[in-house]
């Protein structure tokens, strides 16, 4: 069937757009299933090198006016956390289908209007979890929604660097960011463990935040450029909960940007009452005939997850088919960062409505 290519405009040209985005849409407007319509940024120069770069017809500065004149249909949310909830509302009001980057928002109010949005205006949102589109993810989902984990009832999500803050942008400032690691890289394993435990809701949260290295001067950051004012670090730099789910389930949940441990280590682990699976090292872990056994995986594809959200987001709009991740999802993990900022707030374990 020829189709006309979808247009689309990236919102936003940081690293984040011109490293893992706009490459992948790139490919799909070599094989005419899109036009990179318009790119947009508040420096002008930087808006105007992205288009150079990646073929886009035209670079704005303002938002707005993109929307007016572009004539979209997909836009592609790259701009720091501030604005994800502001410009994914105005381009489905718009009449745009949107990828927004993690986190969904700054708040679960902000999240929640968001889906309200999507149900008023029937355009597709998704949030741009890419680690649900890798391989050894997609192995490990297929092999639980067999059943061969059994009842699930607990989960470990963990994303811990030795060393590793952010040293530029605004990724340390809580009014542009909300949080550090949390929000940062905790979004991305929270997102992981849920989708494999089968997206239980989440009913409470016990956590602590801790900010014990950002802010100091004699900060060793291993090779992490920092260009910041120690006095402008006010997000934490650890983090970790608790969080209960329906029918008893939990997850314990740890992220660090800076930590005295032995090196970066990352993963998730999912146990049921038959077996249990982890991505580090990855695998199926369980008991058979008398003894204790493994599964592992010899061989999976190459599979780089942006490149896969993207062209499946790209395939949902042309087709009308349900994303992947769905709005409802990620706005539970938006509720479960919001608890845990405000149970470290107040000290004990707070409910998730």
């Amino acid at each position: 069937m020829n189709r006309k290519p979808l247009r689309v405009a990236i919102a936003g040209c940081g690293s984040i757009a011109t490293t893992k985005h706009l490459p992948f849409w790139r490919e799909l407007a070599m094989e005419d299933r899109v036009t990179i319509a318009a790119v947009c940024d508040l420096d002008r120069d930087r808006a105007q090198a992205c288009k150079d770069a990646f073929g886009a017809e035209a670079a704005y500065t303002d938002y707005d006016t993109m929307l007016e004149d572009a004539k979209l249909d997909i836009v592609d949310v790259c701009t720091h956390n501030r604005l994800h909830s502001p410009f994914s509302i105005a381009a489905l009001n718009g009449g745009c289908h949107v990828l927004v980057e993690k986190p969904m928002a700054m708040t679960a109010k902000e999240a929640a209007d968001m889906v309200d949005t999507v149900h008023a205006t029937g355009r597709k949102l998704m949030v741009a979890q890419h680690m649900r589109f890798e391989a050894h993810a997609e192995k490990l989902k297929a092999v639980i929604d067999t059943g061969e984990l059994g009842n699930i009832y607990t989960a470990r999500a963990y994303w811990l660097r030795r060393r590793g803050i952010p040293g530029w942008g605004k990724f340390h400032i809580a009014d542009e960011s909300l949080g550090g690691p949390l929000i940062d890289i905790g979004v991305h394993l929270m997102d992981l463990c849920l989708w494999l435990m089968g997206s239980p809701k989440p009913v409470a949260a016990s956590g602590q935040v801790y900010r014990m290295f950002g802010d100091r001067e004699d900060l060793v950051n291993a090779g992490w450029d920092i260009r910041y004012p120690r006095s402008e670090f006010d997000v934490e730099d650890f983090a970790t909960a608790l969080i209960r789910f329906e029918n008893g389930v939990t997850m314990n949940a740890e992220f660090s940007w800076a930590a005295n441990i032995p090196q970066e280590t990352l993963g998730v682990h999912v146990l049921g009452d038959k077996a249990g699976v982890s991505t580090s090292p990855l695998g199926i872990y369980g008991a058979k005939h008398g003894t204790l056994t493994r599964t592992t995986f010899d061989w999976l594809p190459e599979q780089e997850g942006h490149r896969g959200e993207i062209r499946h987001f790209t395939e949902c709009v042309e087709e009308d088919l349900p994303v992947r991740v769905q709005p409802e999802e990620s706005l539970y993990i938006q509720k479960i960062i919001d608890a845990i900022y405000r149970s470290s707030e107040a000290g004990r374990e707070l409910p998730i409505e």
